[in-house]
C-alpha cells in the first residue's frame, strides 16, 4: 500500500504495542510491504523505526534506520546475546529454530505483527547535545514537556554509560501484561553493557491512547538501539548521558495505523512447543 506524500512528517504504525501484547501475530506485515508502504514519502528522509518479529520464542527487537529510499531492517537476536542482523541480507543463526504461529510458508522470513515507522522531515529537526549523568528517558520526556511536543521520533548517537537492554525471547500466543515494563526474566533476555557508542530509535507519544499503539500505558518514549562497536542491541531500559551524547528529534504530524486482513475474526493457530 502507497501513502501519498502529504509532506508532513508521519509515523505509519503497522498493527500495535496492545494488539501485539494480547497476542496478535496474525495481522503482520513484511519487509517489502513496509518499504513499498513508505515510498510515496520524500525519499531523502530518514526514517526511524521499531518493533519485533513472529518468530515464537525468539521474538527479538527489530529497527529500521536508513532513509525512504533503501531502509535498513535490523534485529537484535534474543538466543545471540543481542546480536545484531540485517535481515534485509542476512539470515539469523539456527534457522532451524524460526517459527511463526501463522499457518503458512514464511517461517523462515521476518513477519513483524507490530512495526511503526516514522518519515522525518530534515526541516524539522531538532539536535540537542545533553549534559552527562543524565536518565536518557527522563531526561528527553521532560524536555518534551517542557516544549509541549506530543508526538516524535527521536534518534539517539554518542557514547552511553551504564545501557540496560532487554530483547524479546517469548511473547506467548495468549499475550503478555506490561503494566511493570519490561521486567519478566521468562519473556525477556537482559543485557547491561558498560560505556560504548551507541545508535538508538525511539518513538514518543505524550496521549494515553497513542501509547497503546507505539508503546505501553505510562511509557511515552519506546526506544531501541545498538552498540556500534560490538553490533549488539534491543529495548532500552536504561541509559545514562555523556557529555558526548546527541540526540535529534523530529516532531511528528500525524500517525497511521495500518491492520491488515481484519475480515477473518479467527485464525488457526500452528502447534507450538
Amino acid at each position: 500500500m502507497k501513502i501519498p506524500q502529504e509532506n508532513r512528517s508521519t509515523i505509519l504504525a503497522y498493527n500495535t504495542v496492545e494488539r501485539l501484547l494480547k497476542g496478535d501475530f496474525f495481522h503482520y506485515s513484511k519487509i517489502e510491504e513496509i518499504s513499498n508502504g513508505i515510498k510515496g514519502f520524500d525519499k531523502s528522509w530518514p526514517v526511524i523505526g521499531l518493533g519485533t518479529t513472529n518468530w515464537y520464542k525468539r521474538n527479538g527487537e527489530a529497527m529500521v534506520e536508513g532513509l525512504v529510499e533503501d531502509p535498513a531492517f535490523l534485529w537484535a537476536d534474543p538466543e545471540n546475546n543481542g546480536k545484531l542482523v540485517n535481515l534485509k541480507h542476512d539470515h539469523p543463526d539456527h534457522e532451524e529454530n524460526l517459527k511463526s504461529p501463522v499457518i503458512g510458508p514464511d517461517d523462515a522470513l521476518p513477519q513483524f505483527p507490530f512495526m511503526a515507522v516514522a518519515l522525518c522531515d530534515p526541516k524539522e529537526f531538532r539536535e540537542y547535545n545533553l549534559a552527562s549523568g543524565e536518565d536518557i528517558h527522563h531526561c528527553i520526556e521532560n524536555k518534551f514537556v517542557s516544549e509541549n511536543i506530543g508526538l516524535a521520533a527521536i534518534h539517539v548517537k554518542g557514547e552511553l554509560d551504564n545501557v540496560k537492554s532487554t530483547t524479546a525471547c517469548h511473547i506467548p500466543i495468549g499475550g503478555l501484561e506490561l503494566t511493570e515494563g519490561y521486567s519478566k526474566k521468562d519473556n525477556f533476555k537482559f543485557i547491561e553493557y558498560e560505556t560504548g557508542s551507541w545508535s538508538m530509535q525511539g518513538l514518543y507519544g505524550i496521549n494515553p491512547t497513542i501509547q497503546q499503539i507505539l508503546s505501553v500505558p505510562g511509557h511515552p518514549l519506546h526506544l531501541h538501539g545498538y552498540e556500534i562497536n560490538e553490533q549488539r542491541g534491543g529495548h532500552i531500559n536504561q541509559a545514562i548521558t555523556t557529555s558526548s551524547t546527541q540526540v535529534t528529534i523530529t516532531p511528528i504530524k500525524d500517525i497511521q495505523i495500518l491492520i491488515k486482513d481484519l475480515d477473518t475474526a479467527l485464525l488457526p493457530v500452528k502447534p507450538l512447543t
